[in-house]
């Protein structure tokens, strides 16, 4: 079982680094990145695993579902999960993490920390208390060093939105970009074309092999602007069969189409698991 830490490390020109130990059991060490879009019905959950063996979970889907999909991917053995994300308090993104937390060992929790009125959350707050995980707030410039040349940027938000009550979390969404080699993989959460349209006129390079579709593939989210912006060749559409808000919606599939972007969901394909050494990557579908 790993006995992991989560050290604050350096602070420089704003920038807070964090780092991972390395992962102590060998088989896993494999020098290989695998990042699996989880299918856990109408929600998000990614499940990384770095080349040290190091794992993140970013949300957890609407419900245990998570946990299924978890025990397809971790030995039966491993009861530990390095970091949990939760991107933003929607149900459909942590109540899967509230149930993550009663059955794992969770050495890290970080999220925005924002409020918002809803049943779910003080749930999940007491859930992440009750752990005893560290607990860190996303700000933009946080980079977690994931071991073995991995890194986790986060780029949204871009200032502190903690004990602030949000009328609408999805304008707090966390987004990072997940790195390792050559490989660049946007994590956006439910992100919307508000937030998009911020991260552009930030000047971010935003430009990624993969891109995690927003908000399901909701018309209010990946604009052509940002789809310009990031130039994927891959995208993922997280999104439950028959789900009752018509996601993806026709606009997103049809604008991924005339960029040419081959994209994977869920509801059609399952859990995909992208694999990738740092220089090329493979994707392997479960349907």
């Amino acid at each position: 079982m790993r006995k992991l830490s989560f050290i604050h490390l350096i602070v420089l020109l704003c920038l807070s680094v964090f780092a991972f130990s390395t992962h102590s059991t060998a088989q896993e060490k494999d020098g290989l990145l695998k990042v699996y879009f989880m299918d856990v019905g109408q929600g998000d959950a990614i499940f990384i695993e770095t080349p040290n063996g190091n794992q993140v979970l970013i949300d957890g889907g609407p419900d245990n579902k998570v946990i299924q999909e978890l025990s397809k991917v971790m030995p039966f053995y491993d009861r530990d999960i390095d970091m949990i994300i939760a991107s933003h308090p929607h149900a459909d993104h942590v109540a899967g993490l509230i149930e993550v937390l009663e059955r794992y060992d969770v050495k890290n929790v970080l999220q925005a920390k924002e409020d918002y009125n809803s049943p779910v959350v003080p749930v999940w707050i007491e859930a992440v208390r009750n752990e005893g995980a560290n607990e860190i707030e996303a700000i933009s410039g946080n980079v977690i060093d994931l071991g073995n040349g991995a890194t986790l940027t986060i780029i949204h938000p871009f200032i502190s939105v903690a004990g602030t009550l949000l009328k609408n979390p999805h304008d707090a969404v966390v987004v990072a970009i997940l790195k390792y080699g050559a490989l660049e993989v946007m994590l956006t959460g439910d992100m919307e074309a508000k937030v998009e349209r911020r991260l552009m006129l930030e000047g971010y390079d935003l430009k990624s092999d993969i891109l995690k579709v927003g908000h399901h593939g909701s018309k209010t989210s990946t604009t052509s602007e940002i789809l310009s912006a990031v130039a994927p060749e891959v995208a993922f559409i997280q999104v439950g069969a028959k789900n009752r808000y018509g996601h993806p919606s026709p606009e997103v599939l049809s604008r991924l189409e005339k960029f040419g972007i081959k994209y994977y969901r869920n509801d059609l394909d399952g859990t995909v698991k992208v694999v990738s050494d740092g220089q090329s990557y493979q994707i392997i579908r479960s349907n």
